[in-house]
């Protein structure tokens, strides 16, 4: 097979619980994700070995990226002999809740399994990336759904609202596994709806949707980083409908009727500090 080119969107949630841990230290989630057109790319040639290169500076090539983990684990699991050139090209930001690491490697899982001709199921693909990435399972998917479990059980979620949106992300880098072991460490005082949420969205009720759209983590990520707070109460009082914290942070996402809106509420935040992008659901 000649050379071939995946895209890589970016994750967003509209919604996230955590509601419980495992034996094993996996935590137990529910959030409603969506895909937008903000997306990386990855570019894969035949090649006799492996190799990675990425154009953004401070990106590791060796085995702790996602990208090489998943083409060795699939070279070991199926007994793959061939090889692959994988370029990346990012745009997606790195520790900003946007699953930008996940999306590559499922973007690697999904092409590789072209490449090599090995023609595994979705199924297989998304079981044998949940046990990489918690995130690559529904990266895989890239639909609005609800995903629960360790990221592993995923239910479509049909009639999905049609927001644009603006994402913020300020000069904050947020360690995921920070934020679990602080969220553990604090306990959970309050905890989404997110039954009302999954509900208000199959009947096309956005008011109920904008009520009840939320992040467990909010509260703690604001507490410890005041700018992210401040972003989101911002974008509220720039118009948004609602906004929302994505994954751990630090990215906030105001949500707008269309593109137009979320254009005209960017330039407020295009100061050269922050990360900011306008996309739209997939």
């Amino acid at each position: 097979m000649d050379g071939l080119r995946v895209e890589a969107p970016a994750k967003v949630n509209m919604a996230l619980d955590i509601t419980g841990i495992r034996e094993d230290g996996y935590h137990l989630m529910r959030m409603i994700n969506f895909s937008v057109d903000l997306e990386d790319k990855l570019i894969l040639e035949p090649a006799d070995d492996l190799f990675f290169e990425c154009d953004t500076p401070g990106i590791p090539s060796d085995a702790s990226n996602l990208v090489m983990r998943i083409a060795l684990a699939l070279k070991k699991r199926y007994g793959v002999h061939a090889g692959a050139r994988m370029i990346l090209k990012k745009a997606i930001p790195a520790q900003a809740g946007l699953a930008g690491g996940s999306a590559d490697g499922a973007a690697a899982l999904m092409g590789l399994n072209r490449l090599w001709g090995l023609e595994l199921p979705l199924e297989e693909l998304t079981a044998f990336g949940a046990g990489i990435g918690a995130d690559i399972p529904y990266c895989c998917f890239n639909r609005p759904a609800l995903v629960e479990g360790i990221g592993d059980v995923i239910t479509p979620l049909d009639n999905f609202p049609s927001f644009a949106v603006l994402g913020v992300k300020p000069p904050v880098a947020i360690s995921t596994p920070w934020a679990f072991a602080r969220m553990d460490e604090r306990g959970i005082a309050a905890h989404p709806d997110m039954d009302g949420l999954v509900q208000a969205i199959r009947q096309g009720d956005e008011q109920a949707v904008i009520r009840k759209a939320a992040n467990v983590f909010e509260p703690m990520v604001f507490e410890a980083y005041p700018a992210v707070g401040a972003i989101r109460d911002s974008l509220l009082d720039q118009g948004a409908l609602f906004s929302v914290m994505s994954g751990s942070g630090s990215t906030v996402i105001g949500y707008f009727r269309t593109a137009e809106e979320a254009s005209r509420c960017r330039q407020a935040y295009d100061n050269g500090k922050n990360v900011t992008f306008v996309a739209e659901i997939r």
